[in-house]
């Protein structure tokens, strides 16, 4: 029982931790200063998550990288998205 919630706690966290980079990305209206190649290496880290959750059988590890891989598509749309604007000015 106490396993999974260590595994429910950090699943959380990892969600929440992306939501300040979505929100500047959108606030700030630019990706300047953002590596499009560390969130490509988390990506694929994320896919390995989910994989691994579901080898496993462990529904927090799952839903944790399922999650974090779904954010993370969201931060390099609009990494490119911005990017595009900052490129048009």
């Amino acid at each position: 029982m106490y396993k999974l919630i260590y595994g429910w706690v950090g699943t959380s966290i990892t969600i929440i931790y992306k939501l300040p980079q979505m929100y500047k990305f959108y606030n700030e209206k630019t990706s300047e200063g953002v590596s499009i190649i560390s969130y490509g290496i988390q990506t694929f880290g994320y896919i390995m998550y989910a994989i691994h959750g579901i080898i496993i059988k462990d529904d927090p590890c799952f839903i944790m990288g399922a999650v974090a891989f779904f954010l993370n598509l969201i931060l390099c749309c609009q990494y490119f998205y911005y990017r595009k604007k900052l490129i048009q000015l």
